[in-house]
């Protein structure tokens, strides 16, 4: 019985929590999530805290539009959890990828993808049409208002005789 008992705890000992690697537990944006709103900031949170080795700091989640290009700021690690903010202003699809590396040196590199389709999407600004005036048109309203001017007084003047 005793031989019975040493062999399970051998068995299953290793599957208790203290043996498990980290592993992702919440996200937002999470996985798949379709927002009405711009997010403005990914926080992905760990079941154990982070390395963080002194300046370096091998922890990193990143953000990509449609295009590739990188919509998020820095990462930074408090704990377990790693964030950085986000300059999303327009509908589609964006890729998270993330690298995190738990206090035991386990390395976590994973992705995923959500979407936004806010109603009130940030596009680029219209361009107004822009009506190119020529430099010459104020000589000849300068002149006629000035000619306007000196009949007037001339008028003036002679009604005044």
């Amino acid at each position: 019985m005793r031989k019975l008992f040493l062999s399970l705890l051998l068995i299953f000992l290793p599957l208790s929590p203290s043996y498990s690697h980290s592993s992702l537990v919440s996200a937002s944006p999470s996985s798949g999530s379709v927002l009405v709103d711009f997010p403005m900031e990914i926080v992905l949170d760990f079941n154990e805290e982070l390395l963080v080795i002194g300046q370096d700091d091998p922890n990193s989640v990143e953000v990509f539009d449609a295009s590739g290009e990188l919509v998020s700021g820095d990462s930074k690690v408090s704990g377990a959890r790693i964030s950085a903010g986000l300059s999303i202003n327009g509908n589609g699809s964006y890729s998270v990828k993330y690298r995190a590396v738990s206090k035991d040196g386990h390395v976590i590199e994973d992705s995923y993808d959500f979407e936004v389709q806010s109603p009130i999407a940030i596009s680029a600004p219209i361009q107004e049409e822009v009506v190119s005036i020529p430099s010459s048109w104020p000589i000849p309203i300068t002149s006629a208002l000035v000619l306007a001017l000196v009949i007037g007084l001339i008028t003036l003047i002679k009604r005044r005789k």
